[in-house]
């Protein structure tokens, strides 16, 4: 990966504090020259034989790749610099494509948008991926996008862009539950498998508040948090969450809240993935 653009982040007291192209967490780092606390967005994501990281110019143009890129796609880095994105989405529409590059881009630096889609290899296989885009400027004057592909869990896929129900169902596997929320916490989809952990049928709880399933002491601060995240449209993690069973035991899991963005890149509310810490 230092292959790829750095972004430096200093104190204010003009210290160098770290360097490095940035998505998806925060960071906190106390400056060894003057003792101030600098709180930094977004740490990188992973870079491995499942995830990969592409750079794309404002034309579309991709810039750069990260070696998991190329291992993945087929492709060498020459191969891949100076080509259109569409080299590996050649069946992207172009009013889907203005969306993301130019002046008009739905992206910006604070959030992401996340797409549920499918690359080709050099040698022609569609591969279905879950993309993160979002704008990076690393100087006033240029501006690119960064995305971020992970490979989704099927055996193989057509061209046709992949829903997110059927993305969600290949990570089954990997929690105890899952549901989806609107931006007011209205469930809208709801895993098969709650009914098994907490007894209530999926169809019992879309169309109704998540908050209503919580006890009455931990209700009011998890509201509290939910709706400060959304409001920045950001992601974020409850390490030991409280919810009653059908039978009004508590259970207790960990958390984490994706949030969901429209094709427009407007926030819809969160992707809830879920796994169960214990029982009282």
């Amino acid at each position: 990966m230092d292959t790829l653009f750095l972004s430096e982040h200093r104190c204010k007291c003009g210290k160098l504090l770290l360097k490095g192209i940035f998505f998806d967490s925060t960071l906190e780092i106390k400056c060894k020259k003057c003792g101030e606390i600098t709180r930094i967005g977004n740490i990188k994501l992973a870079d491995d034989a499942t995830h990969y990281l592409l750079i794309i110019n404002d034309k579309g143009t991709l810039v750069n790749a990260s070696d998991s890129a190329c291992r993945i796609l087929g492709y060498t880095h020459e191969e891949l610099i100076g080509k259109n994105f569409t080299l590996i989405n050649p069946t992207i529409p172009k009013e889907i494509g203005k969306k993301f590059f130019g002046p008009e881009s739905v992206l910006n630096e604070n959030n992401y948008l996340k797409l549920d889609t499918f690359h080709q290899t050099k040698d022609g296989k569609n591969i279905p991926v879950t993309v993160l885009l979002k704008m990076y400027k690393p100087n006033i004057k240029d501006r690119y996008v960064l995305l971020s592909a992970s490979l989704s869990k099927v055996e193989s896929a057509s061209e046709k862009v992949i829903s997110p129900k059927e993305t969600l169902d290949f990570l089954n596997h990997g929690c105890d539950f899952w549901f989806e929320l609107d931006t007011n916490g209205v469930g809208e989809y709801v895993s098969s498998s709650v009914k098994k952990i907490f007894g209530f049928p999926p169809e019992a709880i879309i169309g109704k508040n998540y908050f209503d399933y919580l006890p009455a002491e931990t209700r009011a601060e998890t509201k509290k948090t939910f709706i400060y995240y959304s409001s920045l449209e950001q992601p974020f993690r409850i390490v030991h969450n409280s919810v009653l069973d059908i039978k009004g035991k508590v259970m207790h899991s960990e958390l984490f809240f994706t949030p969901k963005f429209d094709d427009m890149g407007k926030f819809t509310g969160y992707r809830v993935l879920g796994w169960v810490i214990k029982s009282s």
